[in-house]
């Protein structure tokens, strides 16, 4: 396997940890588990970045050589890579709204008593 199959299996396989990582961080905010949520997003980042630099290498390829193929495998990484940047993003909107929710339970709470 090279060229642009590689690439492709690269984005997919790093793109892969990253989702687990992310839809993984979105249960631990739910669950209150602020500390690990943040940390499966960064190491989310981490292979989310990989895939943006195989990405990029075709984006190269094509501004310098102009005769890069498309194929269905990569045009499925691109999905897979954007998809899950977008997934990250909300998965950080995800874990501010849980922590507000659970300092205002905190608040509420403590009135309550």
């Amino acid at each position: 396997m090279e060229g642009l199959e590689l690439i492709s299996f690269n984005i997919i396989s790093n793109v892969g940890s990253a989702k687990s990582m992310v839809m993984e961080s979105m249960q631990k905010s739910r669950l209150g588990d602020f500390e690990s949520a943040e940390k499966l997003i960064e190491e989310a980042n981490k292979y989310l970045l990989i895939g943006e630099k195989e990405h990029f290498k075709v984006i190269t390829q094509e501004a310098k050589e102009k005769n890069v193929e498309l194929t269905i495998l990569f045009m499925h990484a691109e999905d897979q890579l954007m998809s899950t940047v977008t997934l990250r993003d909300i998965a950080n909107e995800v874990l501010e709204n849980y922590k507000m929710m659970y300092d205002l339970k905190k608040i509420i709470e403590g009135k309550c008593q």
